[in-house]
């Protein structure tokens, strides 16, 4: 907490951000390649749903004990969430600083941050130049409002980077300026042989044979379902959580209607033709509960 003549400056405590890495996490290279790259240019992770662009991020960041900050970006996010704004308490005017200005004092406070824009390509024209100055050499963010610049001081570092799905609806094409001052990395699922070994591991000893075929059924169903026959491309994410379903309630018929909820429309139908030709279960009489 900084004071600024008689306004008060917030922002979230370093101590906050600290990353985590969970244990089951299979890195098929990405987090070695961001080593390669560290507080090099500003990077843009660009790829499907679920295939890990945030994940390698904070494994990374939480590898290197970094305080990783992270904003989610909509069409509603503006400069009040990127810079800052004024907020009241009781009687009390405070300025709560917004992502950008945060990451900077972050740093300056503990000597380095990650700033990571999730969707980043769900902001407004008008919010992606509001990054310019801190992602070019100036690395500072102005608040007139207040009457103070964030520079990042000259051993400090910030490592702006995003991540885009660009299939995504309710996005903006990038601006110029950003795709001038960011490097984009395409982010592809893992190989099949990493992504059966990640299932694999979700159950809490050796998989049966009946277990390892409902594996491969699994990862079948998602190449078809990733190669557009589908409005919805399962990821690994979702394939993990239907084993872990598998595994907490002892039945397939359960996991897999779970998974039916992704899909919507014609494309029900057509799952449910999937999940009977591949795993011989009948979607339409199975009950979740009563």
């Amino acid at each position: 907490m900084q004071a600024t003549g008689t306004i008060e400056v917030r922002r979230i405590a370093a101590d906050q951000l600290i990353p985590r890495k969970p244990e089951d996490y299979v890195d098929v290279g990405l987090v070695g390649f961001l080593d390669k790259l560290a507080f090099g240019p500003n990077l843009i992770l660009k790829g499907a749903k679920g295939s890990g662009k945030s994940l390698a991020i904070e494994v990374w960041a939480a590898e290197h004990e970094i305080p990783l900050l992270r904003q989610d970006c909509c069409e509603d996010t503006g400069v009040r969430d990127l810079v800052g704004s004024f907020s009241l308490e009781g009687e009390s005017v405070f300025f709560q600083l917004g992502a950008l200005a945060a990451a900077v004092d972050v740093a300056n406070e503990v000597g380095a941050c990650v700033l990571v824009l999730e969707e980043i390509n769900a902001l407004p024209p008008a919010a992606q130049k509001v990054l310019n100055s801190i992602a070019d050499y100036r690395q500072e963010i102005s608040i007139p409002k207040i009457g103070r610049v964030f520079r990042l001081g000259a051993k400090q570092r910030v490592w702006v980077m995003g991540t885009m799905n660009p299939n995504y609806t309710g996005t903006y094409n990038l601006n110029e300026d950003m795709r001038s001052r960011f490097e984009f990395v395409e982010v592809n699922y893992m190989g099949i042989e990493q992504e059966r070994d990640l299932l694999t591991r979700q159950f809490p000893s050796k998989p049966n044979a009946q277990e390892r075929q409902f594996i491969d059924h699994l990862l079948n169903l998602a190449r078809e379902t990733r190669s557009g026959q589908l409005e919805y491309g399962l990821s690994t994410r979702d394939l993990v959580q239907v084993v872990r379903n598998f595994v907490r309630t002892g039945n397939l018929d359960a996991a897999l209607k779970l998974l039916e909820g992704k899909f919507e429309g014609e494309n029900v139908k057509n799952f449910r033709t999937r999940i009977m030709s591949t795993f011989r279960i009948n979607l339409d009489t199975v009950r979740l509960y009563g």
